[in-house]
């Protein structure tokens, strides 16, 4: 997989030229929810045939004239990720016509159609369809915190009744893992969306400030060195800080701090960056809270607090747990750092100041590798209704569809986020290789935030309050029950 991504970032740095397209929709609103080196690199001409030689096409097979439709999202109904799947017509901008182009491959290889039905109601829309018996659509994008309660209400079908090898790379094997109860292939991630892409935790930095503060750091370089820590982000953070009003006093309106991020975003990327879940599962794969039986994820949450106490190195620049000042510190060039996700990242075109992309920090420099977690997207799901021939027809298309998707869509949506003000250099196709090739996905920031990532949020990361075991004590008898009582739904 790392070298296959590798392979494909090359070819999203040799791309021509990038429009200023811009994502589908703005960030931070309040519908969101709670929530290898290329020094040496090929030319152009290299690089196809050794993606192919790697990475063979599945088999193609004439479809018929048969159409698979899938349910998505309006743009308007799902503001903060890239919506896209489909476009409908070639206008030179990279993005919109690589979708063009996969989209047309596989129709003309396949003899099909494939289309969209796009929904501002898309739970909706499954419960009504499937109730009803119907069959309007073969597969659905669906709310990441959706995934289990359609299972639940016996609304969608297992993964595992398709003819389908989820272990091929455009299939993301991380969150075929999440969405697997005890064999129910309840969800998976394939590259055919930008959901998953859009919505992955990364830090962006200004590299003006870091210029003016540490002129001799590289951060690229500890980040390949393995010493991009947690403590390392807050010692530079804090060279940052300054009072630029001289008024004796840090405000958000006014002056310049060494991070900034909305509450939930900032501490979700640590806990996941020091792989630590709130929900995971055992040997049996029974889900458990898995914060108060780890002493180790006890003291993770400690020490994220404790690096905020008594400093003005990070603001959330509101008291709003969603966020929203924070955003505009960062971007009036008044923060060394912010935790953002790479869709925010790909729509930073007006700043005036030179930015970079780093992943998520270690926790600790002898942690084996970095984690860039994922959430608030939408994962594919498949209806009950589909039966069997639509079945044969969905497994087909989807997966030419992932693999036309992974080998040259995506590296135009890579290409979009590095022409922005990130500089286009190997430095920035590197670092996000690592963002992309370290999928890190928990329960407890999805399906179960209301119960864990809701609950730490309020209680200790708003508050900077040292209050773990006893927050654990307070909620894990409850949410211990209901993380039972899903798995005995489902054994019947």
């Amino acid at each position: 997989m790392k070298r296959l991504l590798t392979i494909l970032l090359l070819a999203s740095l040799l791309l021509s030229s990038c429009a200023n397209n811009t994502e589908t929709s703005p960030e931070n609103t309040p519908d969101a929810p709670a929530g290898d080196s290329l020094t040496d690199a090929p030319a152009a001409e290299e690089a196809v045939p050794e993606t192919e030689e790697e990475l063979p096409a599945p088999a193609v097979e004439d479809m018929g004239g048969a159409v698979l439709t899938v349910l998505n999202y309006t743009p308007e109904s799902f503001n903060w990720a890239n919506t896209l799947m489909f476009a409908d017509e070639l206008n030179g901008e990279t993005l919109n016509d690589a979708l063009f182009e996969r989209e047309r491959k596989v129709e003309e290889l396949y003899n099909c159609s494939l289309e969209e039905l796009a929904s501002g109601s898309v739970v909706s829309d499954i419960t009504n369809s499937v109730t009803a018996g119907d069959a309007n659509f073969d597969a659905a994008m669906l709310f990441d915190a959706s995934v289990t309660n359609i299972l639940q209400q016996g609304l969608s079908l297992s993964w595992g009744e398709l003819d389908l090898d989820l272990t091929k790379p455009w299939w993301d094997s991380a969150a075929t893992e999440q969405y697997n109860f005890k064999g129910i292939q309840a969800a998976v991630s394939g590259a055919f969306s930008l959901y998953n892409y859009s919505t992955r935790h990364c830090y962006v930095f200004n590299e003006d400030i870091m210029n003016a503060v540490a002129p001799e750091v590289n951060l690229f370089d500890e980040v390949r060195e393995g010493t991009w820590t947690v403590d390392r982000m807050y010692e530079l953070g804090a060279l940052a800080v300054l009072d630029l009003n001289g008024d004796g006093t840090m405000t958000a309106g006014d002056d310049q701090y060494g991070i900034v991020s909305s509450v939930t975003r900032h501490y979700s990327a640590l806990l996941a960056g020091a792989n630590v879940k709130y929900i995971d599962r055992d040997d049996e794969g029974a889900l458990y809270f898995a914060i108060p039986g780890s002493e180790f994820a006890v003291s993770v949450v400690s020490k994220l607090v404790q690096l905020n106490a008594g400093n003005d190195i990070y603001t959330s620049g509101t008291n709003d747990i969603g966020g929203g000042a924070e955003s505009s510190i960062f971007y009036n060039n008044r923060a060394l750092f912010i935790a953002a996700y790479v869709g925010e990242a790909a729509r930073m075109r007006d700043i005036e100041f030179n930015i970079g992309i780093v992943p998520s920090p270690k926790y600790t420099a002898e942690q084996e590798q970095y984690y860039s977690l994922v959430e608030g997207g939408a994962q594919t799901v498949l209806p009950k209704t589909l039966g069997t021939d639509a079945q044969h027809k969905t497994a087909v298309l989807l997966d030419a569809f992932g693999y036309y998707s992974f080998v040259e869509s995506i590296p135009a949506y890579i290409d979009q986020v590095l022409m922005t003000k990130v500089a286009r250099n190997e430095d920035s196709s590197e670092m996000m290789e690592i963002v992309f090739d370290t999928s890190f996905y928990d329960l407890g920031t999805g399906v179960w935030s209301a119960d864990t990532k809701n609950m730490f949020t309020q209680n200790i990361f708003l508050p900077r309050s040292d209050t773990v075991v006893s927050l654990c004590e307070k909620i894990e008898k409850a949410l211990t029950k209901k993380l039972e009582r899903f798995l005995d739904d489902l054994a019947g």
